[in-house]
């Protein structure tokens, strides 16, 4: 009867040891995919161009990408017209 009890034990601690390396095998394991993820968002976020054009990451942005578009039209237009105006007003001033 003595002698399974020390085997219960020996096995006991086997099954301690084999779990214990599972577990680091799992850790590093987590910490490679957890690197990676940041990696490839880091690489992701470098390639991304925030500069105000219609290439964004984020499509949250896009509706505010394309009013201030919109905008800078709206406001070159503006620009156009008042030369235009100027122009106009310069050749009948220089009609008369």
């Amino acid at each position: 009867m003595s002698e399974t009890a020390p085997k219960l034990e020996t096995d006991a601690a086997a099954i301690l040891k084999a779990q214990k390396r599972r577990n680091v095998w799992l850790a590093l394991a987590l910490v490679a995919f957890v690197v990676i993820v940041g990696v490839s968002t880091v690489i992701r976020l470098q390639e991304s161009d925030f500069g105000g054009s219609d290439r964004l990451y984020f499509s949250g942005y896009m509706d505010e990408a394309a009013k201030e578009k919109r905008d800078r039209e709206a406001e070159e237009r503006a620009i156009a017209a008042q030369a235009e105006a100027e122009a106009r007003l310069a050749e009948e001033g220089g009609n008369e």
